[in-house]
């Protein structure tokens, strides 16, 4: 019997998203073993398979090659957008392939705050405006030098967050 690869999306659909801990878990997959339906227990090669802790998992197909699968996760669910693939060691036995959004890892909170305290001089006086202009050319600074990235909500909220310190050091 030949060796099936089948592809399952990863998403999570739960509270506060853009979180660092909730940020990276959206993936694709590819195993060897079938999905089954959470609920049923029964194989499904194609739709929604069910969600746990606030993760839902959907089946995307069955291949007869990890590069026919791994070609329908390039060209279907990732077209035009820049992905990476996790290092093979991390895997589990059964799982050939993982691919996820973005070029770089999310950045964690303590890199984010460091990076941001030296890179950025956010002051008492900014403006709401101020700190969304400041955001994107932050968000793309930091992938370029630091390798990480960062969504415009979690950016916007730490800059506001630098605001706050420093309205907070005038009142005191």
């Amino acid at each position: 019997r030949m060796t099936k690869y089948y592809v399952v999306e990863v998403e999570y659909c739960g509270p506060n998203p853009y979180d660092v801990q909730n940020v990276d878990i959206d993936r694709y997959e590819i195993t060897t073993t079938p999905p089954r339906i959470s609920a049923t227990g029964d194989v499904c090669t194609y739709g929604f398979l069910g969600t746990y802790n606030n993760v839902a998992r959907y089946a995307l197909g069955e291949y007869d090659s990890l590069a026919a699968a791994e070609y329908s996760v390039q060209t279907e669910s990732l077209r035009g957008h820049q992905y990476r693939r996790d290092p093979e060691e991390d895997l589990p036995p059964d799982v050939q392939a993982v691919y996820r959004l973005g070029r770089y890892a999310p950045v964690t909170d303590d890199v984010l705050g460091q990076w941001l305290e030296n890179s950025v001089d956010i002051s008492a006086d900014d403006t709401d405006t101020d700190l969304v202009r400041q955001a994107g050319a932050l968000r793309y600074e930091l992938e370029e030098e630091g390798h990480y990235c960062v969504t415009p909500a979690r950016m916007l909220s730490a800059l506001e967050t630098l605001r706050d310190k420093a309205r907070r050091g005038i009142d005191d």
